[in-house]
């Protein structure tokens, strides 16, 4: 039997009412915690996305990133029909319809505001994916069942995923112990005529296999350790896995083209003929293209193509040397498209920024401008001085020229537009400004943490989380008119290069993160404020999406500008550490 203590605990501490600390509600919160937050699930997230109860549109969690958001469904059952496994998606899928045409009535505060502020936090391709957790398990027929309702119109749309008792209890053992590599196994190589083999040394070579030989190591592997050693897990994007597929189906000559190929860590391998035996391996790198193989329907030995293979043996032919492997597999899975950040990573004006911020003395920063190169005195400073360029983009772009709108939602264009870049980073940059507005932030980091802890609201959270550049612009905001630089919105120097020096770090007396989590908590109170009366009008639909325009901007500084003097009072009693 599952042991839920540590879950219930964080459901007590969470103030989830005694009737939602059941085993059944639990088993969701559990199987999440095992397949999305490795066992490190915390108060936030059960408070932000735990949506189980009474009109949760048949959704009792939502986790989600930049890429995909999983709308999970958990059933503790252990006897649960096809029909009921349809009835599951479903109902999701019909939730999903409503959100998408504005028809949100009758659904739970908890549900609406964890569903908008996860959509909304996504990419423009809106990738969704639809889990269901059971205790049921699910046989073959059971499973092709599943692969054609995925298939039909009213799914199509989605990723569906099943996990059922046995991975449940496949992932548990995953994290309870270290996966074994497969001991021996061969792959075959392509052969068409050509040298097929590109070697360095006695330790690696590249080479073309065969895709089918690939799909064999899958389906004898691909729950027991042709993964052990990389270090991201399949995720699952629907535009990629699509492609993907589309490739292996009607473009297979030209897979070697489109594909970057797969990496396989070993301690041995060595060639004979037309086979390359491999021992103690696992795929450190391809995860996503070999699971496209391994689950293909049309791959075999009459339909086969070349896949780019790189083979890396171990330092050790004795042992695996985990520690040579585990570099490889991070340096592997480490690479990026590249952005247009990177384009801009050796340009003069990016290495004088570092260069000028890390020799200001005792108000020094950590600026990574080149992605996985820490700059010299990373180790020199605290954590919350490491930075990035992008970050500090952010806060020159948000907060002293006043656009956090697009300065949070709009990262790359900080890079891509000639005249912005020009704006942001070809300017005469003020070390202690950027210190000290690093400093803020990592203010409120720690305020908003220490907040969450304390309330239950949902959309209270999501405003906290979604709100850091909103509340460090408007602090600024509240800076410009207390220096005079502007009287209101409408002054010709708001959106100036006008702030120099120290903001906060000259305040002496020893209540300065105390004042000004008091001021980010009083501007929390007002952002709420304009959000209750403003979203119907706007038809705004979450915290994340207010926070992304200019236009919601400029009406959360009017509302300052229109303060009434007992609030204008405590803005300035909180903003008497701005004095220098």
């Amino acid at each position: 039997m599952t042991d839920y203590n540590k879950i219930r605990t964080l459901c007590e501490e969470c103030g989830i009412a005694k009737g939602k600390q059941t085993d059944e509600y639990l088993f969701t919160l559990n199987a999440v915690d095992l397949f999305y937050h490795k066992r490190n699930i915390g108060q936030i997230d059960i408070k932000s996305n735990f949506t189980d109860g009474a009109n949760d549109g048949g959704i009792d969690y939502i986790y989600g990133d930049v890429d995909t958001m999983y709308l999970v469904q958990g059933k503790s059952s252990s006897s649960l029909s096809l029909e009921d496994i349809d009835n599951v998606f479903t109902k999701m899928i019909k939730t999903i319809l409503r959100f998408d045409e504005g028809d949100t009535d009758g659904f739970s505060t908890s549900l609406k505001s964890a569903y908008r502020n996860s959509h909304d936090l996504l990419s423009d391709e809106k990738n969704i994916e639809l889990v269901l957790f059971t205790n049921t398990i699910i046989d073959d027929h059971g499973r092709k069942h599943i692969s054609d309702f995925a298939k039909s119109e009213a799914a199509s749309s989605y990723k569906i995923t099943v996990y059922d008792a046995n991975d449940i209890q496949y992932q548990t053992a995953l994290l309870n112990t270290n996966s074994e590599l497969i001991s021996n196994d061969k792959i075959n190589i392509f052969c068409n005529g050509n040298n097929d083999m590109l070697a360095y040394g006695e330790d690696g070579v590249i080479v073309n296999v065969m895709a089918s030989s690939i799909k064999i190591l899958y389906e004898k592997y691909g729950k027991t350790g042709l993964f052990s050693y990389n270090l991201r897990e399949f995720i699952s994007q629907k535009s990629v896995d699509d492609g993907i597929k589309q490739t292996i189906r009607q473009e297979k000559d030209k897979f070697w083209f489109y594909n970057n190929g797969i990496t396989i860590g070993c301690r041995d391998f060595y060639k004979d003929g037309n086979v390359i035996k491999l021992y103690d391996f696992s795929i450190i790198n391809g995860a996503q293209t070999s699971t496209q193989i391994g689950q293909s329907k049309i791959i075999n030995e009459k339909y086969d193509f070349a896949i780019v293979c790189k083979i890396v043996k171990s330092n050790d032919r004795d042992v695996i040397d985990q520690e040579f492997i585990g570099k490889i597999s991070e340096a592997s899975n480490s690479q990026k498209p590249v952005k247009q950040r990177d384009l801009k990573a050796n340009a003069r004006e990016q290495i004088i920024l570092q260069d000028r911020c890390a020799s200001n003395d005792k108000y020094s920063l950590a600026i990574e401008i080149k992605r996985g190169v820490k700059p010299n005195n990373y180790k020199k400073v605290e954590k919350w001085q490491r930075v990035t360029n992008e970050f500090i983009g952010q806060l020159i772009y948000g907060c002293i020229l006043q656009h956090p709108g697009p300065a949070r939602n709009s990262k790359h264009i900080m890079f891509s537009s000639a005249k912005l870049y020009k704006e942001i980073f070809r300017r005469e940059h003020d070390c202690n400004t950027l210190y000290d507005l690093v400093r803020l932030a990592s203010i409120y980091d720690k305020f908003s943490e220490d907040y969450i802890g304390t309330i239950d609201d949902a959309d209270k959270i999501a405003l906290i989380k979604n709100g850091k550049l909103a509340v460090l612009a408007t602090t600024l905001y509240l800076y410009k008119k207390k220096l005079g630089i502007i009287k209101n919105f409408n002054s010709e120097n708001l959106h100036k290069d006008n702030i120099k020096g120290l903001l906060v770090t000259n305040y002496s007396g020893d209540d300065l993160e105390e004042k000004i989590s008091h001021l980010f908590k009083l501007i929390i109170k007002f952002l709420d404020t304009i959000y209750q009366i403003k979203k119907s009008d706007l038809k705004i639909t979450s915290y994340s999406n207010f926070f992304k325009s200019d236009l919601n901007y400029e009406l959360i500084c009017k509302y300052f500008d229109d303060l009434d003097e007992f609030d204008i009072e405590k803005i300035e009693n909180y903003m008497c550490v701005f004095d220098s």
